[in-house]
């Protein structure tokens, strides 16, 4: 009887100890996956700024995806905003010195489609479609910057941006904002992760 029990009491110490080991060895793989993907898949940024108002607010902590391959109209992007492309006078583009920051605006238009902003009326076209911009805080009114002649056709390999704030927004109509090369596009935004009232996707 005492063998038994205790050969019962070492059973019961190993099989918790296996179980313990299953787990934590499961754990690391977990953590393993999850530092793979935040280096190569997601990252975060913060909203600094009312640009995106009233889409995201200053202070927003917002989860983005790295994995980016082609930018659609409509989708809200993370971009670092070192050079500006604009055009020269005979058409060609040029690059300048840009704003020397990361910003968050949306994509209004993307290579091979053509831009064009009634000022007066507030409403922005692409391809000669008005845009239905239920996001914005305002409509599209103020002419800021005069980077460009409208329409304008955009390139292949770049993207138009607005921020939905149009009346603040440094974006696309700023010379010191321009065209947005797609290599310059740090990741998509997927969701906003804080404050936790406000999570959701974007």
């Amino acid at each position: 009887m005492r063998e038994y029990i205790r050969f019962s009491k070492n059973a019961d110490i190993h099989y918790i100890l296996s179980e313990l080991f299953n787990l934590l060895e499961t754990a690391a793989v977990i953590l393993f996956c999850l530092i793979l993907l935040y280096t190569y898949v997601l990252d975060h940024a913060q909203v600094q700024g009312s640009s995106m108002v009233p889409t995201l607010t200053d202070g927003d902590k917002l989860l983005m995806s790295r994995i980016y391959p082609e930018p659609q109209n409509g989708d809200v992007v993370i971009i670092d905003a070192q050079e500006a492309a604009l055009f020269q006078e005979d058409g060609t583009l040029y690059t300048s010195d840009g704003l020397g920051k990361i910003i968050v605006k949306r994509v209004i238009a993307v290579g091979g489609q053509t831009v064009g902003i009634d000022f007066e009326e507030g409403i922005v076209y692409v391809d000669d479609v008005p845009l239905a911009e239920d996001y914005t805080a305002m409509p599209t009114t103020t002419p800021h910057g005069g980077a460009f002649a409208y329409p304008i056709t955009i390139p292949e390999g770049y993207v138009f941006v607005l921020g939905d704030n149009r009346d603040i927004s440094k974006d696309s109509r700023y010379s010191d904002v321009g065209l947005i090369h797609e290599s310059d596009i740090m990741g998509k935004v997927l969701f906003r992760i804080a404050p936790w009232e406000s999570f959701g996707l974007v």
